[in-house]
């Protein structure tokens, strides 16, 4: 039985259940992946992971999208002094941190090429544990370029890698190469998006079964020769995790119930602006979900500590009811969160809430047959 110290602080009346949950979590998806995936590319990342688990109790992680885009590059220093101070905030109350390319390039031009460490650091500080830190850049060109870029990404420290594997097996495969070669790295592929596009992209170009390809090609039941150089391995493509959208819960349970079932980790994005609300995912069948500018962003600029350290904890307390829901085969407790939340005016789209409903019907007649 793990302690989860740090949900024991909470105040909460329904503190008990939020723990339950956590435990729940950690024995029915996090244990179960972690058995299907030993001795496989990533390991590490999901050890790291369960490990930060235990201490926060959290299955959510931070988007660090907050970056230098439209400003000018002489604030760098400025921008990279708030990424820290997102990321202290929030240490206690999250298990990983995700960053977005434009951050990677926020860091670089700040010449903080230790940054992943440094992440590590701020949050091992607070809570004894070093998080899992990795890279949301969808790497997509030919093997030995995918393989060359990788191989620095995985140097500047970084967990994991997204790639985009419908480019090609070998595009993905090349990126497993990098990532054994450096301490067991992750790789984790992006199947499914979020955008509207993505439905318009999925609907013209895709034919019917191409994401149960994608999906089932994550599992380590596909070999393709791999060439980088001068080399070509045989390579069993296998990813640690996957991307499903969290305003889309229902296309992620139908990945989860048909395909993934608990022998890999779905990450999933896609909460606050694009239409979901913390625990969509979770609900649905994601073993963590992401949540950036809901938790940072204020009016003008960052919000304060306070307030971040304030929303990552009310994410994290939401996140773990959808999962009580899940473990126990109740409604998403919409009503809840959004109570819990509204302070900061959450906001959950019409064809995400209808998602929710169709996976709690699903699981109903599931359990009724």
């Amino acid at each position: 039985m793990v302690n989860f110290k740090i949900l024991q602080k909470s105040e909460r009346e329904d503190v008990n259940e939020l723990i339950n949950a956590a435990e729940s979590h950690l024995t029915k998806t996090l244990i179960p992946i972690q058995e299907n995936t030993k001795g496989t590319g990533g390991e590490n990342f999901l050890k790291k992971f369960i490990k930060t688990y235990k201490a926060t109790g959290s299955p959510i992680f931070v988007n660090l999208d907050h970056n230098l885009a439209e400003k000018r590059l002489g604030d760098a220093e400025k921008i990279v002094k708030e990424l820290e101070l997102i990321v202290e905030s929030t240490a206690e109350h999250v298990s990983g941190y995700k960053l977005n390319f434009q951050s990677l390039l926020t860091f670089l031009i700040a010449k903080r090429i230790n940054f992943v460490q440094e992440i590590k650091d701020i949050v091992k500080a607070k809570t004894g544990v070093e998080p899992v830190v990795w890279l949301d850049q969808k790497l997509g060109d030919i093997p030995n370029t995918n393989f060359q870029a990788a191989d620095i990404l995985y140097k500047l420290g970084f967990d994991a890698v997204h790639v985009l594997p419908l480019i090609g097996p070998d595009c993905a495969g090349a990126l497993q190469i990098a990532a054994e070669r450096n301490d067991m790295a992750g790789v984790i592929h992006v199947i499914n998006m979020t955008h509207d596009g993505y439905k318009e992209a999925k609907q013209d170009y895709f034919k019917d079964d191409v994401m149960d390809k994608l999906r089932e090609r994550t599992l380590g039941t596909y070999t393709y020769p791999v060439k980088t150089g001068k080399e070509t391995t045989q390579i069993k493509i296998r990813a640690i995790g996957t991307i499903e959208p969290a305003n889309r819960p229902y296309e992620l349970f139908d990945g989860y119930k048909r395909i993934y079932n608990d022998k890999i980790m779905i990450l999933s994005i896609g909460i606050g602006t694009q239409g979901a609300l913390p625990g969509s995912a979770l609900y649905a069948g994601a073993t963590c979900e992401g949540i950036g500018r809901f938790i940072f962003n204020a009016d003008t600029g960052i919000d304060n500590a306070g307030n971040m350290a304030k929303k990552a904890e009310l994410c994290k307390q939401s996140a773990l009811l959808a999962l009580s829901a899940r473990y126990s085969n109740e409604p998403y407790p919409l009503e809840n969160i959004k109570s819990i939340l509204k302070e900061f005016n959450p906001e959950i789209s019409e064809s995400t809430r209808e998602g929710l409903n169709r996976v709690y019907l699903a699981r109903t007649e599931a359990v009724n047959r």
